[in-house]
């Protein structure tokens, strides 16, 4: 008998392993499958993360008030939170006036350039978002007509464009986060994974956790509230993140799939209550789960 070893370098989370053999007449076995759950190759990965913030805008009129500040407490908190879980955080943060289409796509550029298969991506955009004709734009700073479609093609970020460079990130652990008004046009094509419909954000391998988190539907406008400092949506977020989404059995982490299940409970609770009407976010995900915080 022959013994072969490999070693492996394993990310964390689940490592599924298969092996399969040939014969001298090039038979084939059956594949063998073995999977390990490698807890301490988390702090193997770094957490590079994109924070998107606009309250200015080159049209006055466009203009927000805690988008900025949606974006910045975000950043603040995940680097307050997630040291122990990751070797490092790469943070890059784009705000206001920074935040134009040039910039965004070249930090995506320069984020794909850095980042393997073991680490996490996050990217998180709190602005104006906009759909057109079933097609959802990001609208950065300088972006100067909500729904001229030639305008958007021009100044805006089609979703589909932030798909492909979403496609370019290895990573295979992706959170991708809007607080926009009609993000959730977006969800379907940013998440959904099919070889015939080329939406996919990426082909990822099996073990791949693709995860969107968006505002409000796309017939839905996200909104601001005083009261809060921010945008309801991430006003929510931030609760989950502080650890109020960690569920049962309570363990000091805040999941993924924790945050998902809080955000769909809390964030239409919280309009009712604010506002009057129910503000719907639109979730999708879809891999393996995985902790993004520790409480503190």
């Amino acid at each position: 008998m022959t013994t072969y070893r490999q070693v492996v370098d394993l990310i964390g989370g689940s490592n599924v392993f298969s092996a399969l053999a040939n014969n001298r007449d090039n038979i084939e076995s059956d594949p063998n499958t073995s999977s390990y759950f490698s807890e301490h190759a988390t702090r193997s990965s770094t957490c590079y993360i994109l924070s998107v913030g606009i309250n200015q805008y080159q049209n006055n009129k466009l203009s927000l008030n805690y988008a900025r500040s949606d974006a910045q407490s975000f950043s603040d908190l995940m680097k307050g939170r997630s040291t122990q879980l990751f070797k490092g955080i790469e943070l890059v943060s784009l705000f206001d006036t920074e935040a134009t289409r040039p910039r965004i796509l070249a930090a995506l550029d320069e984020i794909a350039s850095r980042v393997g298969p073991e680490d996490v991506f996050i990217f998180f955009y709190a602005g104006h978002g906009s759909m057109v004709d079933n097609r959802f734009y990001f609208i950065p700073t300088e972006t100067s007509r909500l729904y001229d479609e030639r305008s958007l093609n021009k100044e805006a970020l089609e979703a589909s464009i932030l798909q492909e460079k979403f496609r370019e990130i290895k990573a295979l652990k992706q959170l991708i986060i809007m607080d926009a008004c009609q993000s959730g046009g977006s969800v379907e094509l940013l998440a959904t994974r099919g070889a015939g419909e080329e939406k996919a954000i990426a082909q990822l391998s099996r073990s791949a956790g693709i995860h969107v988190m968006a505002s409000a539907g796309s017939e839905q406008f996200a909104s601001e509230f005083t009261s809060l400092g921010h945008g309801l949506f991430t006003s929510v977020l931030l609760r989950a993140l502080q650890g109020e989404a960690d569920g049962a059995p309570k363990d000091g982490k805040v999941t993924i799939y924790e945050l998902k299940s809080f955000i769909d409970d809390q964030v239409p609770e919280a309009s009712r209550k604010l506002k009057g009407n129910p503000q719907y976010p639109y979730t999708f995900s879809r891999g393996q789960d995985f902790p993004l915080v520790l409480e503190q």
